[in-house]
């Protein structure tokens, strides 16, 4: 398993044009990050050639690209707008895009499955975020086998304190084993550095990708400074 920072953690600092893509990279790199993950808003743009010089700026800084993730609202028109997100994945070779922020995917399925169409053809995995509500795996885990195909699978949201006493403990062990891609979200430093116990979930499916920090508590670069330090204690 590998780290990433994403740039979720640092929303608010894109938003008010405190943040680039250049520096995002600069600060990963410095704070020890194996990869980054791209929130699809965050970057200036999905035109190929800008997949190739952004390519290039991570070559540069010694880091990977873990993941794309891209907010979805209603299925109209995801397709129209995820196509082109999911050709600049593959040219940047991205391990995987994600698609995040649905409470239900039901509604979402035939979007989805002509996106995994697309995904079969770009050899690019599809992650489809797990609603972060209590049972909510059992119907994901439908939708994938609905569909059945093989560059489809789970986008894993927990929360970093969540233990095996917590209710939606189950929701994560079911979704595990289709699992490619992790996003984290921390609110408790001192508890979560304590113990992680997803990692040893993780381990136990013999994961082997990317665990994304998408957020920290505020102010987020003093709180990924922290975390970042004793990250290679936790995952490695």
């Amino acid at each position: 398993m590998r780290w990433a920072c994403g740039t979720q953690c640092l929303d608010a600092e894109f938003q008010q044009g405190k943040m680039s893509t250049n520096i995002f990279l600069a600060t990963a790199s410095l704070l020890g990050f194996d990869g980054v993950e791209f929130d699809a808003k965050h970057l200036p743009s999905v035109r190929p050639n800008y997949a190739q010089i952004l390519q290039q700026q991570l070559v540069e800084q010694e880091l990977a690209p873990a993941a794309i993730s891209y907010r979805v609202t209603t299925p109209d028109a995801l397709v129209k707008a995820v196509e082109p997100i999911m050709s600049f994945a593959k040219a940047l070779r991205a391990r995987a895009l994600c698609l995040v922020g649905a409470a239900d995917w039901h509604p979402f399925t035939d979007a989805v499955r002509e996106l995994a169409e697309v995904a079969e053809k770009l050899s690019l995995p599809l992650g489809l975020s797990l609603p972060m509500e209590i049972g909510a795996s059992q119907k994901l885990c439908d939708l994938l086998d609905d569909i059945a195909s093989p560059y489809l699978g789970v986008c894993m949201e927990a929360k970093a304190e969540t233990t095996p006493e917590d209710e939606f403990w189950q929701d994560l062990v079911t979704v595990a084993p289709f699992a490619l891609h992790v996003h984290l979200r921390f609110s408790d430093l001192a508890k979560s550095l304590t113990w992680l116990p997803i990692v040893e979930l993780l381990r136990e499916v013999e994961y082997d990708g990317f665990l994304s920090v998408v957020q920290v508590p505020e102010p987020a670069e003093e709180s990924l400074k922290i975390l970042s330090s004793q990250l290679s204690f936790i995952a490695r």
